[in-house]
């Protein structure tokens, strides 16, 4: 009788360690993995090989966790049998079965998902022996299980979206593993193969630029004013930008009175880029040249605007400013209760995740001014409005037929209680 009963009690242990044991596998994500194998040898390259083999995995835990169970029912039948008789059968039945769901499902299974890095490592080696000795069975179960689910199951199932990645970011955020900006510095970076230099380009209209005949006495005292580093030349006419000056050359050559010299004489030659490359292949390139500012083109060939190293940088970590630069103003200012002010050139992607909006598909526009335009199909005016989603968008002051600032607000009757 004790025996049965010892038994019986090894046999709900055994289930646990089951339960345990499935849980713990199939909550270790991929960086757990690559973890565990770099930082425990054997034993944790063996987690990884169990791991990337779910069907051998998981056949084998389900297969002994069901055959522990099936030798407890039956060992406790058999102890209702010779106790109580035939007639409590059915109420031993329940007890066992409400035994098993705390004992040896869902505690176990609770106490895998917190510990599951010690847990695999430790059932690593059984699971691999057990796995070994039912190999010709598991073959079977393996073979007729993939031969059903092939009717249900099309494609690759494991794929890892960006939608997904950000959804990771966000519960490491809630858990308070990372921060707020740290989140959304990785969005950024990811966003990088997304957004076309276009979208972050200073424009044409308010690149600062120099004739190429002026002498460096002249341009001095200009470049002094507007204290750029870096400065495209042109000939002819400001949009044929054909050089770029640094300042500190400028500085070296008044020092060893030179200034007469031309800025054709000393400046660089300049870095074109198309305005539809997107950011990463910029920065990559940048990256690889001496020079950290590049001419953007337009389809046509003429300027469409510069970007420069630390645009693309402080499109990951937000505005910086030095010590000689005027602090300018966020792209997306509150100003009331329900209301914003934003500027024209507020990449569409900022804007969509300040106001947490899903915007239809664009084909041209980077920025909410080129959204707008493109919406309203025509040359946008002060007070012209529209509506996106909940939010009403109202053109507040424009320039040479360019959006600088709109106006967002939430009508009150939509606002959120």
């Amino acid at each position: 009788m004790i025996l049965q009963i010892t038994a019986l009690a090894v046999l709900l242990v055994l289930s646990a360690c089951f339960s345990a044991t499935e849980t713990a596998y199939t909550s270790l994500s991929a960086p757990q993995l690559r973890q565990i194998s770099r930082e425990h040898g054997k034993r944790g390259r063996l987690v990884k090989k169990l791991a990337e083999n779910p069907d051998r995995l998981l056949t084998t835990i389900l297969l002994g966790n069901n055959l522990v169970n099936i030798a407890a029912s039956a060992l406790a039948t058999s102890l209702t049998i010779s106790l109580l008789g035939s007639k409590m059968i059915g109420a031993t039945t329940g007890i066992l079965t409400l035994i098993i769901l705390i004992f040896a499902e869902l505690t176990p299974k609770r106490i895998a998902i917190a510990r599951n890095v010690p847990l695999s490592l430790i059932s690593a080696w059984p699971v691999w022996i057990l796995s070994t000795i039912l190999r010709p069975v598991i073959f079977l179960i393996s073979g007729f299980s993939s031969l059903i689910s092939r009717f249900f199951i099309r494609g690759e199932t494991r794929k890892v979206s960006f939608e997904a990645l950000l959804h990771m970011m966000s519960a490491a955020e809630e858990e308070g593993l990372v921060e707020n900006y740290e989140t959304e510095m990785v969005k950024s970076v990811f966003r990088l193969n997304d957004v076309s230099v276009q979208a972050i380009m200073t424009h044409r209209t308010n690149v600062f630029s120099l004739d190429k005949n002026m002498t460096l006495e002249d341009a001095a005292e200009k470049i002094s004013a507007e204290g750029f580093s870096r400065i495209p030349v042109y000939e002819k006419e400001p949009e044929n930008i054909v050089g770029i000056v640094l300042s500190n050359d400028v500085t070296a050559k008044l020092l060893h009175e030179e200034g007469s010299l031309r800025l054709a004489d000393i400046m660089h030659e300049p870095i074109f880029i198309p305005s539809n490359r997107k950011l990463h292949e910029l920065f990559y390139l940048l990256k690889q040249e001496m020079l950290n500012i590049s001419i953007i083109l337009d389809e046509y060939g003429g300027l469409a605007g510069i970007v420069t190293r630390e645009d693309i940088i402080e499109e990951i970590l937000g505005e910086l400013y030095d010590e000689n630069e005027d602090q300018g103003i966020d792209r997306i200012q509150k100003t009331g209760k329900s209301s914003w002010r934003v500027t024209g050139d507020t990449t569409l992607h900022q804007f969509t995740d300040t106001f947490e909006l899903a915007m239809p598909e664009t084909e041209y526009a980077e920025t909410i001014a080129g959204y707008i335009v493109e919406q309203l199909d025509r040359i946008p005016t002060e007070g012209d409005s529209l509506d996106i989603g909940r939010y009403h968008l109202e053109i507040e002051k424009t320039e040479k037929n360019r959006i600088l600032s709109i106006i967002v607000t939430v009508p009150a009757k939509t606002e959120k209680k």
